[in-house]
């Protein structure tokens, strides 16, 4: 091959290869979200609670297996899920939940101390909120949350409560940061209902 053929395939070659790279391009980068709640700034919280003081313990939770994954989850139809490459929950979903729903027990709770799972082996808490999670995902323009819940007198194992919810709340906006901000609306609605009925548990 005379060398001006050999130097032409050589500098073809090298543009379709760059080519090629252009068109693939850089990897997207992955998103990371958390549910979170507007929280008032507040000095230290003590979380030994006070002589006469009821302690409420939040968690374990148990998610559906589906939902037990670091990508965020949208329902396109009953029957077909999408999983969001690039946008991830940052850290345990499981996690997350527990430790929001615990934030906002305890401020609507402000006469009992309340912690979340796994709590300290020195602690013995009056009454355990269990539940389990069977949905929670992005459909459309709302975030829908389905589960069961106990409320647990913990001395005497005793049920005191047992609800089966859905729950759901409208998205505000587009994309997953509007979704993401449903989904602890939704939280803030289940909070709301436990809450209720550990008032309720407690009265004489």
């Amino acid at each position: 091959m005379p060398y001006s053929t050999r130097v032409r395939t050589a500098i073809f070659a090298l543009l379709l290869s760059q080519l090629f790279h252009g068109c693939a391009g850089p990897s997207q980068p992955t998103r990371f979200y958390r549910l979170d709640a507007h929280l008032d700034r507040a000095d230290a919280v003590s979380l030994k609670p006070r002589t006469g003081q009821q302690l409420i313990a939040i968690g374990p939770i148990t998610l559906a297996d589906y939902l037990d994954r670091p990508q965020i989850i949208e329902r396109q139809s009953p029957h077909r899920l999408q999983l969001h490459e690039f946008d991830h929950w940052a850290g345990s979903l499981k996690e997350n939940i527990v430790q929001l729903l615990t934030d906002l027990v305890r401020r609507r709770l402000d006469d009992m101390q309340v912690v979340s799972y796994p709590w300290h082996g020195s602690l013995r808490p009056d009454y355990e909120v269990v539940m389990k999670i069977t949905r929670f995902d992005r459909e459309g323009d709302r975030v829908w949350l389905q589960l069961s819940w106990s409320l647990i007198q913990a001395q005497e194992r005793r049920l005191v409560e047992m609800q089966q919810l859905v729950l759901e709340e409208p998205i505000t906006g587009t994309g997953i940061d509007a979704g993401v901000a449903a989904s602890s609306r939704v939280i803030g609605q289940l909070a709301q209902r436990i809450a209720a009925a550990i008032g309720e548990a407690k009265q004489p």
